[in-house]
C-alpha cells in the first residue's frame, strides 16, 4: 500500500465507508497533501488520527 491514500484508499485501509471518512475528517481534521489538485493522506497521519475513534 502506498504512504500517501487517496479518500477511497483511507477508507478501506480503516475498514469504512468513504463517506463516513469523509464525515469524520469534517470533525475531525486530518491534514491533506495534495498531489495534482488531488487530496491524499499519510498513512502514519491517518493511523494517528484514527486512535482517538478507538479509545
Amino acid at each position: 500500500m502506498p504512504e500517501y491514500l487517496k479518500a477511497a484508499q483511507a477508507a478501506e485501509y480503516l475498514g469504512i465507508s468513504r463517506t463516513t471518512f469523509w464525515r469524520l475528517r469534517r470533525d475531525y481534521p486530518l491534514k491533506a497533501y495534495f498531489f495534482e489538485a488531488s487530496p491524499r493522506f499519510k498513512r502514519s497521519d491517518i493511523d494517528k488520527w484514527a486512535k482517538q475513534f478507538k479509545e
